[in-house]
């Protein structure tokens, strides 16, 4: 089975707790063989007394009780969603399954090497992916958050990209930058890579709509080899916007896909260098995303620099 073509998925699902309900996303995973959900930290932090989340986060347990505040109802929300999702796709409890990392950050649940997972956090919202094709990537952001003209499209956009921005209406430009952001950051998590990968090394649509997926770019605003991988943002009830790269099956009929299908030849050679350079880093995907969040935050107040 390969992702969608062309059109992007239904909505992320709404959940509110543990009860569900699952039906949709057990359909999505079926059919389309990925889906996304997401949440608020506050009500699926409520959902569990420190007995099941105890349970439930397992030898993470002990990360959790060393934080306190929005991170530690954040880090247990996360879980909470994350866990009960694939237990509801798996068939399975949600106490069984246990959250790993792979080398670079990537998380993955252990002995479920055929459903790849993804989180995302910001503010109060939580949000995960799941696939049974290949990998997959989510990144989740306030949509009002000022982004353009603070010098992030400076630091994460193409120059064609840049261009393009300018060439929309000026209350569009925000809201663009924004799903590129989440898409740039939703790739780069798929790929293992995180913020390793300089985003100014490929590029996307300008802008993303709610009906048409976003196309992976070149450098220079060609339409790249995308490898067959598919990319999608959508617009959420509370305001932020989700993004998602889902990858195709490693062993699909047209191919295996590898580093030179994912996109041009500069990307290529950046992902190479990513690998190269840091092949033994092993860094936590919660400390990636709460790095994004001081980012975001900073943004606020000037430009951030971004690594290559």
């Amino acid at each position: 089975m390969s992702v969608r073509r062309g059109l992007a998925g239904p909505p992320p699902l709404r959940l509110a707790s543990p009860d569900g309900p699952w039906e949709a996303l057990r359909g999505a995973l079926g059919d389309g063989g990925y889906g996304l959900a997401y949440g608020t930290a506050s009500t699926w932090a409520a959902a569990a007394d420190d007995s099941a989340l105890s349970r439930i986060l397992g030898h993470e347990y002990g990360r959790y009780q060393a934080l306190s505040g929005t991170a530690r109802a954040r880090f247990a929300a996360s879980r909470l969603l994350l866990k009960h999702a694939a237990a509801a796709v798996l068939g399975a409890e949600p106490a069984d399954l246990e959250l790993a990392r792979r080398p670079g950050g990537r998380p993955y649940l252990r002995g479920c090497g055929r459903l790849d997972v993804s989180l995302s956090h910001t503010g109060d919202v939580v949000a995960v992916g799941l696939s049974r094709l290949g990998p997959i990537g989510v990144d989740v952001e306030p949509g009002d958050r000022t982004a353009y003209g603070t010098g992030l499209e400076e630091d994460v956009c193409t120059e064609h990209e840049r261009a393009a921005l300018g060439w929309l209406p000026q209350e569009g430009r925000n809201a663009a930058v924004i799903r590129l952001w989440t898409l740039k950051e939703a790739y780069t998590k798929a790929l293992g890579l995180g913020t390793r990968l300089s985003f100014r090394s490929f590029g996307f649509t300008v802008p993303a709509t709610a009906t048409a997926a976003p196309r992976l770019l070149g450098t220079d605003g060609l339409p790249a080899d995308d490898g067959g991988w598919h990319f999608e943002t959508h617009a959420l009830d509370d305001g932020c916007t989700l993004s998602a790269a889902v990858g195709p099956a490693p062993h699909a009929t047209d191919g295996t896909p590898d580093t030179a299908g994912m996109v041009d030849r500069g990307l290529m050679g950046a992902v190479v260098g990513c690998f190269r350079k840091d092949a033994a880093a092993a860094q936590g995907e919660d400390f990636a995303e709460d790095s994004r969040e001081e980012s975001r935050r900073a943004f606020g107040a000037g430009r951030v620099g971004r690594a290559v």
